[in-house]
């Protein structure tokens, strides 16, 4: 992509449509620029009082030098701060925005010649947060397949991606897949590189330290399956134990010879000996207060109690 969007450039730039008559001519020039920063293309001037420098942007006056009075004037009114002329009558361009990509020349005309140079322009943002995406397989052979996917924050920036590998051949493209087995395979590095005319940014990472996940990940599959187990048969055997301590709660509530008292209520008893008469108070409160009163009478020619209220 980079070098087919220099290609339709230059062709724009060598191409017809000049208004000035070429007497001799340099080799197209290719200058590279970074977004919001500064540039300069270089002039070879051949010196002499007499010579006048005119630089065009796409076959528009810019800048007018007159050497011999010592005067440089700015054409271009929205790039006025913005142009100045460097040594030898070289053109700087700062704070530089896309616009300013294209074709330049400098005609310099003397009274019998006239020398033109010309450039190509381009404008390109530097490269920012590269990143590498991975998505990592263990197959049942113990192979580790991987999946690498190489990105920066603008994809638009002319960039293009170079994957190395140690003891190989660089593969020109964003993507990457591989096979690693450590029973078999050495370690080795997988380096990244994305690039554009005006920066590149790199990121190594190893087969090694990418698939330890994994396996990592698969060691701790039996461990869990294992305590789903042993959790399961610990549920399957007190689940008998717990219903059979409620039917044997339930057995004894039944065959109890005492109902339950109810709580609050306060209840004296008394007994009645032939001897001797003893009150047994047994309080129980409540809010309803109530009293009962108990009397048990024992007689002297047999066993029967008479209950009275």
């Amino acid at each position: 992509m980079i070098w087919l969007f220099q290609f339709l450039t230059l062709v724009s730039c060598l191409g017809p449509g000049n208004a000035v008559t070429q007497t001799t001519a340099t080799p197209l020039l290719v200058v590279n620029g970074v977004l919001g920063e500064s540039v300069t293309l270089p002039l070879k001037f051949p010196g002499g009082q007499d010579n006048n420098v005119v630089w065009h942007h796409d076959k528009i006056a810019i800048i007018f030098i007159q050497p011999k009075e010592a005067q440089i004037q700015v054409i271009d009114p929205k790039r006025k701060d913005r142009l100045h002329v460097a040594q030898f009558y070289s053109l700087q361009i700062n704070n530089l925005t896309m616009a300013d990509s294209g074709c330049y020349y400098a005609q310099i005309s003397t009274s019998s010649s006239t020398e033109i140079s010309k450039y190509n322009l381009g404008i390109f943002r530097r490269l920012r947060n590269l990143q590498v995406t991975n998505h990592t397989e263990l197959s049942d052979d113990g192979t580790c397949e991987i999946h690498l996917i190489c990105s920066v924050e603008n994809p638009n920036d002319h960039v293009s991606f170079r994957w190395q590998i140690t003891g190989n051949t660089p593969i020109e493209e964003a993507n990457l897949t591989i096979s690693w087995n450590p029973k078999n395979s050495s370690e080795q590095t997988y380096t990244c590189t994305a690039m554009n005319p005006v920066s590149n940014l790199s990121f190594s990472l190893s087969a090694q330290s990418l698939c330890k996940g994994a396996f990592n990940k698969k060691n701790q599959h039996p461990n869990i399956i294992w305590i789903v187990i042993v959790l399961s048969f610990f549920c399957i055997a007190m689940c008998p134990m717990f219903v059979w301590r409620k039917r044997i709660t339930a057995e004894i509530l039944r065959n109890s010879d005492y109902g339950p008292i109810s709580p609050g209520n306060t209840v004296y008893a008394q007994v009645t000996h032939p001897n001797m008469k003893t009150e047994i108070p047994i309080s129980m409160k409540n809010n309803d207060s109530s009293t009962i009163y108990s009397t048990i009478s024992q007689s002297k020619q047999g066993n029967c109690h008479h209950l009275s209220c």
